[in-house]
């Protein structure tokens, strides 16, 4: 038995997420376990569609079980975005692996960057950077960018970022969880 976990929005449910699914079953997953946002999504938008339609289409693509992110974790950043989902599928005590989508393809180099980004020294870096009055974002890209210039271009895509962020949460919490990841199409 190998349980897969994907944290998602769905919104809407695409043939990319249906993909997802099918790449995670190819792979070896017999029950998938999703963790998605309710009725309001990242930036606190409404979903396009009610989540009762959103998990009926997930189920429907072959996923297992759906589970809800808690609103105040489904309208916040990457970080609490990911660690919340992180946690709810740790906390199963059956998820072997998360699975992703991401712009790079390679869970590897997601761990590297994870692991690069929240290291003391980019940490302080990007405080230092801060104080200029530049944005998170930026000022992360910068202070990685002067430790290693190939993993900055990693955390230039936002489905690299998320899956930075469920790495980094991964380590922090300890989870046995593996991350894997599949290049997305189009």
């Amino acid at each position: 038995m190998l349980v897969a976990g994907i944290i998602a929005e769905y919104n809407p449910f695409h043939n990319g997420h249906a993909l997802l699914i099918e790449r995670a079953r190819q792979a070896g997953a017999t029950h998938i376990v999703a963790v998605m946002s309710g009725n309001f999504v990242q930036r606190g938008e409404p979903a396009l569609f009610h989540h009762s339609v959103r998990a009926r289409a997930a189920l429907g693509a072959g996923a297992d079980l759906i589970l809800q992110l808690p609103v105040p974790y489904a309208v916040s950043g990457a970080q609490s975005f990911a660690g919340a989902g992180v946690r709810i599928l740790d906390a199963l005590g059956c998820v072997d692996e998360l699975v992703f989508g991401s712009e790079c393809g390679n869970a590897e180099l997601i761990l590297t960057a994870a692991k690069a980004v929240y290291s003391d020294e980019v940490q302080q870096r990007i405080a230092d950077e801060i104080k200029t009055g530049i944005t998170f974002a930026a000022a992360r890209e910068n202070a990685l960018r002067a430790i290693n210039p190939a993993l900055a271009d990693i955390i230039q895509s936002p489905n690299n970022i998320l899956g930075v962020e469920y790495a980094a949460a991964i380590g922090k919490i300890g989870s046995k969880m593996k991350p894997v990841t599949f290049a997305r199409i189009g």
